[in-house]
């Protein structure tokens, strides 16, 4: 292959592969995905953390015909999509913590659009996630991503990836972690408003006159909300520690699909 922009074989892939692995998680990873972010400044920004990183990283050998090369792009966006997905698992577990309190409250009824995902949400949910990613920007945990990108060069070498089984299992376990903080952040309030249905329940039985509906749904509101507000603070400081073991999950995920 001949120098390109004054690079050598062995320059131009390594910068390459750093490119793409670096692009592809930050488009992947929480806050830096957001639709507000133009794409050419997740593209500049790459750019930059890449040619930083290309400075500071040893060369790849040259690698042997464009086959290769494919097959190692290929396995840099694997790299970022995976450790871009384990990321974002916990801002996924906690906005279905807030559409559980929405179906529980009754307010699943009226769907809003998210500006960070284009998608219809809940309301709570909404307003969960948008709560996550603050203490995410106010606890510096997005710096903390952007050092992983650094750190995975270091546990997840270049050029290629050893999917090994085991990298499935650690996902899952992750996964199952997420649903965990899902019903740690939803709990209380359910629980409350589980006593609330119950209540009224009874009520009903023991006078049938009174209209259930009419009482039970705006104290139903009032106590989800009244839970909402209790929770908020517990989410302020659970959530720093949920984004610290995001990114020890993320390591082992790496060393998982390092080359032996």
């Amino acid at each position: 292959m001949p120098d390109v922009f004054g690079l050598s074989q062995a320059q131009f892939e390594t910068l390459l592969l750093v490119f793409v692995r670096v692009s592809t998680m930050l488009f992947v990873f929480p806050v830096f995905s957001a639709p507000q972010i133009p794409v050419q400044v997740r593209i500049g920004l790459g750019a930059l953390i890449s040619f930083v990183l290309f400075r500071a990283l040893p060369l790849t050998a040259p690698l042997p015909d464009m086959g290769a090369l494919v097959a190692a792009v290929v396995s840099q966006v694997v790299v970022g999509l995976i450790v871009g997905f384990v990321a974002y698992l916990v801002f996924m577990g906690i906005q279905f913590a807030g559409e559980i309190l929405d179906i529980q409250i009754g307010f699943a009824v009226a769907n809003v659009i998210s500006p960070q995902t284009q998608q219809q949400v809940t309301v709570l949910g909404e307003l969960e996630l948008t709560l996550a990613t603050l203490v995410f920007l106010i606890s510096n945990s997005h710096l903390m991503l952007l050092q992983g990108i650094g750190g995975s060069f270091h546990l997840l070498p270049l050029p290629f990836i050893n999917l090994d089984p085991s990298v499935a299992g650690n996902v899952v376990v992750f996964l199952e972690q997420s649903f965990l903080i899902v019903f740690q952040i939803a709990a209380p309030a359910a629980v409350a408003l589980f006593i609330v249905n119950v209540a009224l329940g009874l009520m009903a039985r023991v006078a049938p006159q009174m209209n259930v509906f009419v009482v039970g749904f705006p104290l139903q509101i009032g106590v989800g909300l009244l839970m909402l507000a209790i929770s908020v603070p517990v989410l302020a400081t659970v959530a720093p520690q949920l984004f610290s073991d995001s990114a020890r999950h993320m390591d082992t995920v790496m060393r998982g699909m390092a080359v032996h």
